[in-house]
């Protein structure tokens, strides 16, 4: 089995535990109440939670769907993989991916040219500040 199928096995059995009526969605309440008695997510406030439902809840329904929250949950757990990744690649801790670093990655990976290293890095490099920040890696991984 895949890691992302045992990751969405993980938030399919968190949804289907936490919809208590069975009703296939998940109200606020339900959310509140697992995070709270399940999780022990005490230090979250009912602001942060209800800011939290709605940024699930992509159709704005007052429900969230197995379907909204799986999608969320998902993209959540990819974000966490590609911020992971920049900091195995970021040698130096300092939160930008300098050439050196980028080369580094690329060969341990497979064979890159300099001019295919060069290229990578101009393309990922919006800002042409010479450095790949994780944002600027974000978007060219998404």
């Amino acid at each position: 089995m895949s890691l992302r199928a045992v990751t969405e096995n993980y938030w399919l059995e968190f949804f289907d535990k936490t919809d208590e009526n069975r009703d296939g969605t998940l109200s606020i309440a339900e959310l509140k109440k697992a995070l709270i008695e399940n999780y022990n997510c005490t230090d979250l406030s009912d602001s942060e939670i209800e800011e939290m439902f709605r940024d699930i809840d992509k159709n704005g329904d007052g429900q969230i769907t197995k379907e909204e929250f799986l999608s969320e949950m998902m993209k959540t757990e990819r974000k966490t993989a590609v911020k992971e990744a920049f900091q195995k690649i970021d040698k130096s801790g300092d939160g930008k991916l300098q050439k050196a670093e980028v080369e580094a990655a690329m060969r341990d990976i497979g064979h890159f040219t300099e001019e295919e290293i060069d290229k990578m890095i101009k393309k990922a490099d919006k800002n042409n500040d010479g450095v790949i920040d994780l944002e600027e890696f974000e978007k060219e991984v998404y």
